[in-house]
């Protein structure tokens, strides 16, 4: 054993001895303060606010946390909460934050909390979440919050109109997410959803019904999310702007949408040859909207020719076929790899439309399993012409909730014989354990198909 060795024990006492806490905690507090901020990053934030009990050092260092959540719920009353805010943004202003989550059930004292939310701007808060419940008609956001120089990430939870000022101007903001928010004036509203920098933009459950156009200029934006739903009036369009708000949307770098929509708005994307996935759900709209829904949902897909993957959802599907002859008139993806749709139903004109339309396919989903018709005379249904992809680049085929009844076989059918380059067929089953000789019955007919494929892998995943 060496020297060094030889001391360390020395110093530190033998193996079994007590260790002095007072003495380990006095050299923690002997540590500069900027270490002590660093070690209290990674604690959560009221195990932070603990410490402060633990020695004059620690009674305000937690004032300087950077990852602050002020969420009203967690306080028995309103003014414990507005106490604590004040003591942790405004009594102790000088450190900056990097992370804040800021929840009120009712606004409130309106002035006061436009005093967190500047102070938040001053202390260059990086990441921002804001969410009131409830606000007065008369309530504005202070206008520093839109014009930060050091917002990366903005979440806008507010229930209500949102009256923005003018102008805006967010220099480096990368990520924004507005929910429930009703939109009142066009020319904030474009400025705010067009900040020059921003790659991720989602908007959930907003309102436009006060704006007949809008137009979202983003040349950096990367992803898009739009999800709104028909809450005041699923079967009565009555109370609904018969046009809504038409949102035009130019992504010179947009790659990837999901839109989720009963299109009581009319979104349309103009022509982006980055647009690689796209994702389309339409929830339940009013009956007398449908065809409405379908030229606007057609409109939409003709702006995503570049696309490589494509989700359509079972009620895009309806929705598309409810417009007479309109399949006939669906763009043509010809760098579509990927498609995916809810159910197969082969009588469906707009899926097999789609299937032309797709002439580089090489995976097809349905993840809603198979759409069976009421009689047994119904269910084959045949691919004449052949679409290009089955003979030349399908090479996949994936089927999820499948019950392996009989009658699914026939459905199957088409796609196995004319899919002459299928390499892997994939079967995800909903089975139930007591229809055991269903599944048998099942899978003995499937290898009854003459698959036009001599290389096919067919595998059934059980639950």
């Amino acid at each position: 054993m060496d020297e060094t060795a030889v001391a360390r024990k020395s110093e530190y006492g033998k193996p079994n001895e007590v260790l002095d806490i007072d003495a380990v905690a006095n050299s923690i507090n002997d540590l500069p303060e900027a270490i002590l901020e660093h070690i209290l990053s990674f604690v959560p934030m009221e195990d932070a606010v603990r410490t402060c009990v633990l020695s004059k050092n620690w009674r305000y260092l937690w004032t300087s946390y950077p990852n602050l959540e002020l969420v009203e719920w967690a306080f028995s009353r309103r003014e414990q909460f507005t106490n604590f805010v004040d003591r942790v943004l405004v009594l102790q202003s000088s450190s900056r934050i990097k992370r804040l989550v800021l929840s009120c059930r009712d606004l409130g004292d309106a002035s006061r909390v436009n005093l967190w939310v500047s102070t938040a701007v001053k202390r260059n808060v990086e990441d921002f979440t804001v969410h009131l419940s409830i606000i007065p008609g008369n309530f504005i956001l202070p206008h520093c919050l839109f014009s930060s120089a050091t917002l990366t990430r903005l979440n806008l939870c507010i229930l209500g109109a949102l009256k923005l000022p003018s102008p805006i101007w967010f220099p480096n903001l990368k990520v924004l997410h507005l929910e429930y928010i009703t939109f009142v004036d066009k020319r904030s509203t474009e400025q705010l959803l067009s900040s020059p920098v921003l790659e991720e933009l989602t908007l959930r459950y907003c309102t436009w019904d006060n704006l007949e156009t809008l137009t979202i200029r983003t040349p950096m934006l990367k992803i898009l999310t739009i999800h709104d739903e028909d809450f005041d009036c699923p079967y009565d369009c009555s109370s609904v702007h018969p046009d809504g708000c038409r949102v035009l949307i130019y992504g010179i770098n947009l790659e990837s949408i999901v839109c989720i929509s009963p299109f009581l708005n009319d979104y349309q994307i103009e022509k982006s040859c980055s647009l690689l996935h796209a994702d389309i759900d339409v929830p339940d709209c009013c009956p007398r909207r449908t065809e409405q829904v379908a030229y606007r949902l057609n409109k939409q897909l003709e702006g995503m020719h570049s696309i490589e993957r494509l989700t359509l959802s079972s009620k895009a599907v309806d929705v598309l076929s409810s417009a007479a002859e309109l399949h006939l008139h669906l763009p043509v993806f010809p760098k579509l790899k990927e498609l995916n749709f809810g159910r197969l139903n082969l009588k469906h004109q707009v899926i097999v439309k789609l299937l032309h339309n797709s002439p580089n396919l090489e995976k097809l989903y349905f993840h809603e399993g198979i759409e069976l018709c009421p009689s047994d005379d119904e269910d084959g249904a045949t691919l004449d012409p052949v679409p290009h992809c089955f003979g030349s680049h399908l090479r996949q085929i994936e089927l999820s909730d499948i019950l392996l009844w009989e009658k699914e076989v026939r459905v199957l059918e088409p796609l196995l014989k004319h899919a002459v380059v299928l390499e892997k067929f994939m079967l995800r089953s909903l089975w139930d354990p007591s229809l055991w000789r269903a599944a048998e019955m099942f899978r003995e007919k499937l290898l009854e198909i003459r698959c036009g494929s001599k290389s096919l892998e067919t595998v059934i995943f059980w639950p």
